[in-house]
């Protein structure tokens, strides 16, 4: 008895699936029928107007005024001014040849040549502006590490390799930014003993920077007690 309920069962699902699906063919295709019957060809709209422009003439009231290959002007022509040494003449679009004149006090202020013409055998070149390279002035401190302590304390906040010292005759010299700028844009170039001091020449170098391992510029130098001079080179 309960096999045959089963079957019946199963028997209506088909039959209600199957007639979904007949149910879904026949609206698709009344919907694509419809939409056929419903389009419009292009050009029975007003949505694109097509012009045909092979035997288009100039509409009535119209004048047409063609540009011409050029345009002679009332105005005196700035070129009689321009005084390029070895030219002879020069001759416009329209063919009108132009005789260079004598520069007087008035065409200098027209043009002025002199940074692109080439001088003649009889004038002599103007002078090359002297360049010059300005040092950039960055406040700095000198540190001397005397103590084997110190010097590790100094290693825990830098970065990079550092020489080994012996402190009982050595003392480590360190260029310190006392700004916003960084410490390694500093470079010892030199440290010597003149007139009772030790003279400590540096650059300032902001190129670069990327490239530098060490966070600052040491070097070793003798444990004397002098005072320590600065001198900043190019």
């Amino acid at each position: 008895m309960n096999a045959k309920k089963n079957l019946l069962s199963a028997g209506i699902l088909i039959v209600v699936f199957l007639a979904g699906v007949a149910a879904m063919r026949v609206w698709d295709v009344y919907r694509l029928a419809r939409a056929e019957n419903n389009t419009v060809p292009v050009h029975a709209t007003d949505s694109l107007l097509t012009i045909d422009m092979e035997d288009a003439a100039v509409p009535e009231g119209v004048t047409v005024v063609e540009e011409p290959d050029y345009v002679e002007s009332d105005v005196p022509s700035q070129l009689s001014k321009i005084n390029v040494p070895g030219m002879e003449k020069i001759i416009t679009r329209s063919g009108r040849v132009v005789t260079p004149e004598e520069e007087d006090e008035d065409s200098k202020t027209v043009v002025d040549l002199t940074h692109t013409s080439t001088p003649s055998a009889d004038e002599s070149a103007a002078p090359e502006p002297k360049s010059s390279i300005s040092m950039i002035n960055a406040p700095v401190a000198v540190k001397l590490i005397k103590t084997a302590d110190e010097y590790k304390a100094f290693k825990r906040t830098a970065r990079g390799s550092y020489p080994v010292a012996d402190f009982s005759k050595q003392d480590v010299l360190v260029l310190e930014s006392t700004s916003n700028l960084p410490d390694k844009v500093f470079e010892i170039q030199s440290v010597r003993e003149e007139d009772g001091k030790m003279v400590v020449t540096y650059r300032v170098s902001v190129f670069g920077l990327d490239k530098k391992t060490n966070t600052h510029s040491a070097v070793l130098i003798l444990k004397r007690d002098l005072p320590v001079e600065l001198k900043q080179v190019v």
